[in-house]
Formats: C-alpha cells, structure tokens, sequence
C-alpha cells in the first residue's frame, strides 16, 4: 500500500478534511499541519496533500520559496461546508497540540475573537434523561415543576411527547394532567423526576404541534433604503423577504427570538401579517 491514500479510510478522509479546511480558513497548508495534528510521516502528509488536488484541482499552488501550499481566491470547498464557527473553534482557539497559533482573549495576540457567555439554562442529568426516555418510550412521568406564572413548585403527571429548543433553552411539550391540554414545560425548572416505566398513550392528538406556520418578514418600513438593503442582506431575504417556518406551538418563540432592537431603539425587521 505504501503512503497511498485510500479515500474510503476514515483516518484519510479526515486528513483530506483537515487539508481543506485549512486552505480554505488560513489560506495555506502545509505537511508540518498534518504531522503534527495526525502524527503520520512527511510522506504521507505529502500524499495527502497531492490526493487532495486530484480531487479539487486549482485549490491551491505551491509557494517553493515558502515551501507550502498557499489557497486559490478561485477555490471551492468538495468535501466540507465551511462554517465560521468551526473556524473560530480549530485556529483561533490556541490549541497547543497542532503547529499553528490561535489567539483568545486570554492569549498574547491581543484578542480578536470575543463571545458572550449567556447564563447555562439547563436541567440535571438525571432530569433529562428521564424526561427523554418518557419521550422515546411513551411514558407517563411525575415531575416537580417550578411555575413562573403561580409561582409554585408542585408535582404533576406529565405525558411528553417531543422537545423544542428556542435557540436559549430546551422545552418539554407535553400533556398535563393538572390543566388537561398540552404546554410548555422549561426543562431547567424541572426539578425532580421519579423514575417510571407506566407506558401511556396521548388523550388527543397536539395540534399546535402538529400544524406548521410560515412567517414572513420584511425590513422595518421605517428604514432608509440603504438601511433596508443592509437588513436584507444580513437576513438573507429573497426579492425583499424572508420565509421561517415553524410549528405552530413554536411561534412564539421565533417571534421572540425576531425581536432584536437597533441600537435607536428601532426593529430591523417587521412580520408580514
């Protein structure tokens, strides 16, 4: 076999990754990344590096004064979806075992990536898992819920049947008992589970859930035309609009999570009602 790549390996599929990845966000690779990083020989590195561009030919040339391999403006991605995120996470987060550097708030390079850190919303272990296996299994559960609305933290029988997550928390939909119809429950104020195996079917069908709803969205008619031109782009709208479709019982959260104020004080955006 020699240093040959074999695609249909998941080590190799991996590297090529990596190899595309790294043109693609720093611009450059070169067979020290992949040594490092693997811990395979130079050969093999090279062999990569070469499989690579038979695979996306014109990704990248090589810079023999440089000795590496420097990224095309004119390249594609053919194995990954470039996110900037996992950009973020790979070369600005100063991980030590690969050869490049990355930079953090805490690093010498002065800062360049900064993220908030919203307060953790979540719900114990043992609460989620419970919770789910109700889910998965069709379980009638007893919980302990803290209720913002009465202010109370009682037991109740509920009868979940699927999670929503709001973009900032997850939410149990389920059938209560006390209330008879379906709700919301955060899980983060599920303070107790007791364990069950009462196998239980849903009294009715959960419609809110079931049926499905479109939004449309527009610019804020109060906006200057270039100001409407920079929300479209930023939003991503079509011919001026944008579509979200989402369950009806969770269309009040993506309204919510629509509401972001201007710094006038001014939405970017309206509903299209």
């Amino acid at each position: 076999m020699g240093n040959s790549t074999n695609d249909r390996n998941w080590a190799a599929i991996e590297r090529l990754r990596f190899v595309e990845t790294c043109a693609w966000w720093k611009g450059l690779v070169q067979r020290q990344d992949l040594v490092g990083l693997f811990g395979i020989s130079m050969a093999q590195a090279s062999s990569d590096l070469q499989r690579y561009l038979e695979m996306n030919p014109g990704a990248f040339v090589y810079n023999l004064r440089q000795k590496r391999y420097e990224a095309t403006a004119e390249m594609k991605c053919v194995m990954t979806c470039p996110r900037l995120d996992e950009a973020v996470a790979r070369f600005l987060g100063g991980d030590a075992r690969s050869t490049w550097t990355g930079w953090t708030d805490e690093s010498e390079g002065g800062g360049c990536v900064a993220i908030l850190k919203m307060p953790v919303r979540e719900a114990g272990s043992a609460v989620e898992r419970r919770v789910f296996l109700a889910i998965l299994n069709g379980l009638r559960i007893k919980v302990r819920y803290a209720s913002v609305n009465s202010g109370k933290e009682e037991w109740r029988w509920l009868r979940p049947h699927a999670l929503g997550h709001n973009g900032a928390r997850w939410h149990v939909r389920a059938w209560c008992e006390t209330n008879e119809d379906f709700r919301d429950f955060t899980m983060s104020r599920i303070a107790e589970v007791e364990w069950s195996r009462e196998e239980t079917e849903l009294p009715v069908g959960d419609k809110d859930w079931e049926q499905w709803v479109t939004l449309r969205v527009i610019p804020h008619r109060g906006l200057k035309d270039e100001q409407r031109k920079a929300v479209e782009r930023d939003y991503a709208m079509r011919n001026g609009v944008l579509k979200l479709k989402a369950r009806r019982a969770m269309e009040g959260y993506l309204r919510d999570r629509l509401g972001l104020a201007m710094a006038d004080g001014n939405l970017p955006v309206r509903l299209l009602e």
